[in-house]
């Protein structure tokens, strides 16, 4: 079937199998895919107030959005102080039992059950960890002393497990996030207004927040998408519907005047008159 539009929200393996088929029969396609999204926590940010953004952005839908923090990279300074706010937050929005939590969610399969739990290192675990495979529910758990090298940064996690990596300069960050793959969210807290500048102007990614997660995406006048792997195009608002509508360029003319000077054969005097008003 050959379609006028195509637009795709998912994975970036899947998202390629549909801008092939779209490419196929040329049809223009919107892809809003996902990525690892990182999380900065500075030197100076309100690392309490961090903690709670980052809890309630993390954790919402069991950590099952695609622009979801997926991973913290957290000053070494405030990086103790945060993961006991991180713990404490856990524990005062979703229990100390999260997994008898009606109002906690659980994983959407079974595969991605297993998955998620195969990217858990138990000896890395600051809080969380435990699960129920009869209601597919994974506690919120916080990583702590997490590597790139581990599995757990292989992938998007598109689950409620939070890695914390520690940085001590920021063009550090700047040199890895900018090694992978763009993100589809970037989220950065600090009160330092010039290291913010830096941040969101040297790195690529789809957009973000400053100071808070998540809350980019409920502003229907601000455009929603991707760049590079994380997505093609965007839409929200007016946006949207500029999106999935063809804009017709008609141009209207009467029949009282018609300039003979546009029309061959073109004498010396017009040819001149023409590059002159074409200077």
């Amino acid at each position: 079937t050959r379609f006028d539009y195509i637009f795709f929200t998912g994975s970036k393996n899947v998202g390629k199998i549909a801008a092939e088929r779209a490419a196929g029969n040329l049809t223009p396609i919107t892809l809003e895919l996902g990525g690892k999204s990182p999380c900065v926590v500075a030197s100076s940010a309100d690392v309490k107030k961090a903690a709670r953004r980052i809890a309630w952005g993390k954790f919402l839908n069991c950590g099952q959005t695609c622009i979801a923090p997926d991973y913290i990279l957290c000053h070494k300074s405030v990086k103790e102080k945060l993961l006991s706010c991180l713990v404490d937050e856990i524990k005062t929005q979703y229990g100390e039992n999260p997994l008898e939590n009606t109002n906690y969610g659980h994983i959407v399969n079974r595969r991605h059950f297993d998955r998620i739990l195969g990217l858990i290192d138990k000896a890395k675990i600051v809080c969380g960890g435990r699960n129920n495979p009869d209601t597919l529910k994974i506690e919120p758990t916080v990583l702590n002393n997490v590597e790139y090298s581990d599995a757990v940064m292989g992938e998007e996690i598109f689950g409620p497990v939070l890695p914390v990596l520690e940085y001590e300069n920021i063009d550090e960050v700047i040199k890895d996030v900018n090694s992978k793959d763009t993100p589809l969210a970037l989220y950065i807290f600090s009160c330092d207004k010039r290291e913010i500048n830096k941040v969101l102007s040297r790195i690529q990614f789809g957009g973000g927040c400053i100071n808070d997660t998540i809350m980019h995406i409920s502003n229907h006048h601000m455009p929603f998408g991707g760049a590079g792997e994380s997505g093609i195009g965007s839409y929200h608002g007016e946006k949207g519907f500029e999106t999935f509508s063809h804009f017709k360029s008609i141009s209207l003319r009467n029949n009282k005047i018609d300039p003979s000077m546009r029309y061959q054969p073109i004498s010396p005097r017009t040819f001149k008159l023409i590059h002159w008003l074409m200077k």
